[in-house]
């Protein structure tokens, strides 16, 4: 397997190793940080005249809670509770609304319109390629295979070139339900050098074994890894819109 991965990447002039550097579009890079106030640590200030807010609370009645006031744009309590529930890091936690939205911004952030492409193994979720197709960006398909339903590696492999940045793999299945092996998506990313190899886990917490079956614990120490994960399904909190990326580091 080791051979076929440097085979791939010759084969295919993939970079030696992976550098989100390049990875991301210059246009994404070129831009200045926005710099939030420090009024983000002052939720008890009566008045905080920066942010326009209504002090007095919500005009609507039928709200107990209190919505008046600009969540923190950090999310730094929520990013620390979910990285203590997953066994991660909280730098290495995004939050987004629904995983839909990380989806989409993965592909806006890595991928040049009319140039560049998604991979996915069908079948799976449909809004990969949605997106994509939203985007100006071509969907690359290796199917699953057909007896069991587990990655083609060796065809994965073989599909991978410079305009593949974004590598979609759904684990639990959508709508297949099987888990992937791990082995093969560790192998995956280790040649997908010019990729990011997002693993989809919005139903890990069906799995029999979920500290077994989830990536999480490979975040670390591969560089090129996300993995996504929601509180829509199992948690029953769809109308929160949480969409949680683990990704190797911060962007």
């Amino acid at each position: 397997l080791a051979l076929a991965v440097l085979l791939a990447r010759r084969r295919r002039r993939l970079p030696a190793r992976f550098d989100l550097q390049r990875l991301v579009r210059p246009c994404v890079l070129r831009l200045a940080p926005y710099t939030f106030p420090p009024r983000f640590g002052l939720a008890e200030a009566p008045v905080l005249l920066d942010a326009n807010e209504n002090p007095h609370g919500s005009t609507v009645e039928a709200l107990d809670a209190a919505l008046h006031r600009y969540p923190d744009p950090r999310q730094a309590r929520l990013k620390a509770a979910i990285a203590g529930l997953r066994g991660c890091a909280p730098s290495q936690v995004v939050v987004g609304c629904g995983s839909d939205e990380i989806i989409d911004l993965l592909i806006r952030v890595t991928c040049e319109p009319g140039r560049d492409s998604i991979l996915v193994c069908s079948p799976t979720y449909a809004m990969y390629q949605i997106f994509a197709s939203v985007n100006d960006v071509s969907t690359v398909d290796v199917p699953l295979s057909a007896d069991d339903y587990q990655l083609r590696v060796g065809a994965i492999l073989q599909s991978l070139t410079p305009r593949v940045k974004l590598v979609f793999l759904c684990s639990p299945g959508n709508p297949t339900g099987r888990l992937l092996r791990r082995a093969d998506i560790e192998a995956i990313a280790a040649a997908a050098t010019g990729s990011l190899v997002v693993v989809d886990e919005a139903y890990v917490d069906f799995a029999p074994d979920e500290a077994a079956a989830s990536c999480v614990p490979l975040v670390g120490r591969t560089p090129n890894l996300v993995v996504s994960q929601t509180f829509s399904k199992a948690w029953g909190l769809a109308g929160a819109r949480g969409g949680v990326p683990g990704r190797a580091r911060v962007w």
